[in-house]
């Protein structure tokens, strides 16, 4: 026989998408289980409480120790169901612990420019022009969709200075990134053996036309494992790494900021955090 609560279910549920579907059944049944064991009665979608919420919430963290996406999945699936049948939950979903993003060694970030320039494939200018798009991204801290969205004119190299004009950047605000000698060197030597393409793109492809992101993220990964680099390198690992050096360096958060096209402090603090590495070596030597 069909309860109450499951005839409330599949009125929600149809909704929403297949997938979505049996994800919120399985969570609602795990809810009505819950309840009708802590409360001793079946739970009515309209009277929920933020209280019992609060309560199942602390029951799949400690008692189930769900990761914190499962539990924030299953609280959404109990708010939907109780608002769709007219009611509101204030419940908070649990914040997810973010694992550190492990920065490049300076030595890694050696061999890994020194696999790159090694790896001498089709046309003689290919790997020149990786070893610019590694150095924009680990020495600039460019977004791999922002190094591939620079025009040749969005780049400017001189003796003592450079600076590459972000146009793409995210939120669509640019902003000029400064070039360091190793980077302007990197971009020199691209420049004059690369061919000239015919929309004006800095970073392209065998074709002629501009390289995309995927092929970037394919020849870092490449590269790293090359170089023997034992962690998953990405090109926000190069972005993070150029972040992380900066500030070790006695680089300053609002400079940061600037550099990073980030829109306040708050989102470029993260890099303070300190690396798995370094946390290690600290705990051993307590």
């Amino acid at each position: 026989m069909t309860s109450e609560w499951d005839k409330a279910i599949e009125d929600f549920v149809t909704l929403k998408s297949v997938s979505t579907q049996a994800q919120y059944r399985r969570a609602l049944k795990d809810f009505h289980a819950w309840y009708r064991g802590t409360y001793g009665q079946a739970p009515e979608p309209a009277l929920l409480t933020g209280e019992e919420a609060r309560k199942w919430r602390a029951h799949l963290c400690g008692v189930r120790a769900y990761a914190a996406s499962t539990v924030n999945a299953r609280l959404s699936a109990l708010k939907g169901l109780v608002r769709h049948a007219g009611g509101r939950l204030e419940v908070r979903g649990v914040k997810k612990v973010q694992k550190p993003v492990e920065p490049l060694t300076g030595r890694e970030l050696g061999r890994l420019v020194r696999a790159v320039e090694q790896h001498r494939w089709g046309p003689a200018w290919f790997w020149r022009r990786n070893v610019a798009l590694v150095a924009v991204m680990a020495r600039a801290g460019l977004r791999v969709g922002e190094a591939v969205g620079l025009d040749r004119t969005d780049v400017e190299l001189n003796a003592r200075s450079g600076w590459a004009l972000v146009r793409q950047g995210k939120g669509l605000k640019e902003r000029a990134v400064p070039l360091s000698l190793q980077v302007r060197k990197a971009l020199t030597a691209y420049l004059r053996a690369r061919p000239t393409p015919d929309d004006g793109s800095l970073f392209i492809a065998k074709n002629g036309g501009r390289l995309s992101k995927r092929s970037v993220q394919m020849m870092v990964k490449q590269a790293a494992q090359r170089a023997g680099i034992e962690q998953d390198v990405t090109p926000h690992t190069l972005r993070h790494t150029f972040a992380t050096r900066f500030l070790r360096q006695g680089g300053d958060l609002a400079t940061l900021r600037d550099i990073l096209g980030h829109a306040n402090l708050e989102t470029t603090s993260r890099y303070l955090h300190a690396d798995a590495a370094r946390m290690q070596k600290m705990v051993e030597a307590l």
